[in-house]
């Protein structure tokens, strides 16, 4: 038998070599930390520059806290952004590079904090995001901020805890309105996260079929209906774009209005710094999406 005719597919045509290098995104860039370093000198260019109120606890837990960058009036719409990281790294002290152009469009900025692999569960994660949208919701107008304008955004893992904020029944669940998110960016995430559990990074993740249906996007019904911007890097893995692709064709389906950015000369841990440009056709539009 011919190597080929030997070799085991584990998911659409990748064997498990293959799939393992789709699924690396660390691996399509010489050394990732560039980017994770600068993240983390432009939150502190900001929260010096701006006016940032930190450490506010949207929870019990000591990981649930987040960082505020109100915005110049009162009534302002808000961003709130969730940090990617593999589910296992980075918090909101690397998470309010964007600030500085949202705040300068007229919007308020929110950096959440959420607990890492090993200590939650992706699923887990996803419980307390919904927890830091309902009590933005509360609690938002006491710092300038119109909880009747929240919009989410986030950026690899990041993208896929915003996914599950869109599957959430809000009214039911929380006693918030059923329209509680007026619209999302999704950048350089997954919408189905069952290769993820196929692949290396499972033995950190330990996700299982029932979580993998439980967090997947593509996998549920939309809990909520709003105008989504979907974003990538041109030098992303092939599947990466693939899924993109499929969740804006997903989230068109229902009947939302959706933009997609395939974003030239960009990684996918830089594709996300794009999105903090107010020079760019990203952050137009995500600007334009908010009103501003």
């Amino acid at each position: 038998m011919s190597a080929a005719s030997a070799r085991t597919t584990v998911y659409r045509d990748f064997d498990q070599s293959e799939l393992d290098r789709q699924y690396n995104s660390r691996g399509t860039v010489s050394d990732y930390t560039i980017y994770t370093r600068l993240y983390a000198e432009r939150t502190r260019e900001a929260k010096h520059a701006l006016a940032c109120v930190e450490n506010l606890h949207y929870g019990d837990g000591a990981d649930e806290t987040l960082d505020f960058y109100p915005a110049t009036t009162p009534g302002a719409p808000l961003q709130v952004f969730l940090h990617g990281g593999d589910w296992r790294a980075l918090s909101k002290d690397d998470s309010g590079f964007a600030a500085p152009a949202f705040v300068a469009a007229g919007a308020a900025f929110v950096a959440v904090n959420f607990s890492l692999v090993p200590a939650t569960t992706v699923a887990g994660m996803g419980a307390q995001v919904r927890r830091a949208l309902t009590w933005l919701w509360r609690n938002a107008a006491a710092h300038g901020g119109d909880p009747d304008r929240l919009f989410v955004s986030g950026h690899s893992s990041g993208a896929n805890l915003v996914s599950q904020l869109l599957t959430t029944d809000w009214a039911r669940a929380f006693g918030a309105p059923a329209d509680l998110i007026q619209g999302a960016a999704f950048m350089s995430g997954l919408g189905d996260l069952d290769p993820v559990r196929l692949s290396f990074r499972n033995a950190n993740l330990k996700l299982d079929q029932a979580m993998v249906a439980e967090t997947s996007l593509l996998r549920r019904k939309p809990g909520v209906h709003c105008p989504l911007i979907v974003a990538f890097g041109e030098g992303e893995t092939d599947d990466y774009k693939r899924q993109c692709r499929e969740v804006a064709a997903y989230w068109a389906a229902h009947g939302n209005a959706v933009e997609v950015f395939e974003l030239k000369h960009r990684n996918h841990f830089d594709a996300v710094l794009e999105w903090a440009d107010p020079q760019s056709a990203l952050f137009r539009a995500n600007r334009a999406m908010m009103g501003l």
